[in-house]
């Protein structure tokens, strides 16, 4: 009976220790609790946290937008660059090709081509030449027919009519007969001057006339060339029209050097051919 008396005793002073610590401990915790962690702590904490997220989230943002705007600035940027060069090259070319479309004389305004030109430059003339190497005839004639009639003909028409009409010739360029038949087909008069001077050809060219010459070795050429005689000057030179050279055409010319540099082994009336319109 005594042992059982003194178990219970032990167990109820256990039990009484554990639950009396146990109370202590959770008294203590609310005193610190309340004494170190107060609502307002609290509440600070939860504003601050909030304040501090909105705050990153505000700055995240702010950094995304001023990342897009650098973005569409460097790319607008990009894209004005890109629009002045290609304005500029575009001037360039208006200006070049504004320098070459006319040429102007006392007695007519000449419409120039040249055969190098990039829009017809690498067209096959024939089968396997081309315009910027075997186009001197075809150019010619363009000149010529865009001058005197109503329709705009360009080089590689002309060496399209030319190619059909039987006056290419294969690694030579074109027959002679190109200048009067081409002439003849499109409604103008071709006259051979059989028997050229200074004075005949100066003469055609005051009536307004052009005068189509085949030049052999020498300055224009190394082996044959095409170029039109477009007027006179008062100082009496000669204004030529060279589809090779712009610079050519530009200058002014001692008709001798003309007649001495001409090709008098020509077939069909040449190497002079004056032109007119009917």
């Amino acid at each position: 009976m005594k042992k059982r008396k003194r178990k219970k005793r032990t167990g109820k002073k256990f039990f009484k220790t554990v639950f009396v610590t146990t109370y202590v401990s959770f008294i203590c915790f609310l005193y610190l609790f309340a004494t170190r962690v107060t609502p307002w702590d609290i509440d600070y904490f939860i504003n601050d946290t909030k304040q501090n997220a909105t705050q990153l989230v505000s700055t995240l943002k702010t950094q995304k937008a001023a990342l897009e705007v650098k973005r569409e600035a460097a790319a607008l940027a990009k894209a004005v660059s890109k629009e002045k060069k290609k304005t500029n090259k575009s001037n360039v070319v208006d200006e070049e090709e504004d320098k070459g479309t006319t040429l102007q004389s006392n007695t007519v305004e000449l419409v120039y081509y040249s055969q190098t030109d990039p829009q017809w430059n690498a067209t096959l003339y024939g089968t396997d030449n081309t315009i910027g190497v075997f186009g001197c005839g075809p150019t010619t004639l363009a000149m010529v027919l865009s001058t005197f009639t109503e329709n705009e003909i360009t080089p590689d028409m002309a060496a399209k009519w030319a190619f059909d009409n039987g006056h290419f010739s294969h690694n030579s360029g074109s027959y002679h007969s190109i200048i009067p038949d081409g002439a003849k087909s499109f409604g103008l008069q071709s006259k051979s001057l059989e028997k050229p001077s200074k004075e005949i050809i100066f003469d055609e060219l005051n009536k307004g006339n052009l005068v189509v010459v085949l030049m052999n070795k020498g300055i224009f050429t190394s082996q044959g060339h095409f170029i039109i005689l477009r007027g006179v000057t008062p100082e009496g030179k000669v204004l030529i029209a060279d589809s090779q050279s712009l610079e050519n055409s530009e200058q002014q010319w001692d008709i001798q050097t003309i007649l001495d540099e001409a090709k008098y082994a020509a077939n069909y009336g040449g190497p002079f051919w004056s032109i007119s319109k009917t």
